[in-house]
């Protein structure tokens, strides 16, 4: 079930792919950004992996704390060069995918082919796929949306961004936006 603005966001206690607890109730009094992505060797998300990663001293000095959940193993994510430079960004494998039941993330076929009509979509996966990731064997999903949540400091959902394709986001300039608020 999808989760709304104005609820709590639901807890977790994982572990990152470093081994560490991460608990959503430790960043209380933190604005957070919970991001849940494909498979480690989607080359849309790691465009997006790689693009917020070069923002996080910048968002993290506004503010900004970022959590990121792939459909991934943890040892996967672990031997991806590009992973590893997301770090210290909490990277969360659920290839179970329980927290994004919890959140409500889906998997649409229809999303999912959607991608390939919108503008950049080919040029975006050609830049994708030239990140250097770890070669998994992983039975990937095909058809996972991503999902974007703000969360504010009293650990409540100010926005819900569930992606209508494999591309969707949500902005930068909402991130800034919301650690600016």
């Amino acid at each position: 079930m999808k989760v709304e603005q104005g609820q709590k966001a639901p807890d977790f206690n994982v572990q990152d792919i470093y081994g560490k607890t991460v608990r959503l109730s430790d960043f209380k009094g933190k604005k957070v950004l919970l991001s849940f992505f494909r498979d480690v060797s989607c080359p849309f998300c790691n465009l997006r992996v790689r693009d917020l990663s070069n923002r996080r001293e910048q968002l993290e000095a506004e503010g900004l704390q970022m959590i990121f959940f792939f459909e991934s193993s943890a040892e996967v994510l672990t031997n991806s060069l590009l992973h590893q430079k997301a770090s210290p960004i909490p990277l969360v494998g659920d290839p179970d995918k329980a927290i994004y039941a919890q959140y409500g993330v889906e998997s649409s076929a229809l999303k999912m082919m959607k991608t390939f009509f919108q503008t950049g979509a080919i040029s975006a996966m050609k830049d994708g796929a030239t990140i250097e990731v770890a070669q998994t064997k992983d039975k990937a999903s095909m058809t996972l949306i991503p999902a974007d949540f703000l969360i504010d400091e009293k650990q409540m959902l100010h926005t819900a961004h569930y992606g209508g394709h494999i591309r969707d986001h949500i902005t930068v300039s909402e991130l800034e936006k919301f650690v600016k608020s």
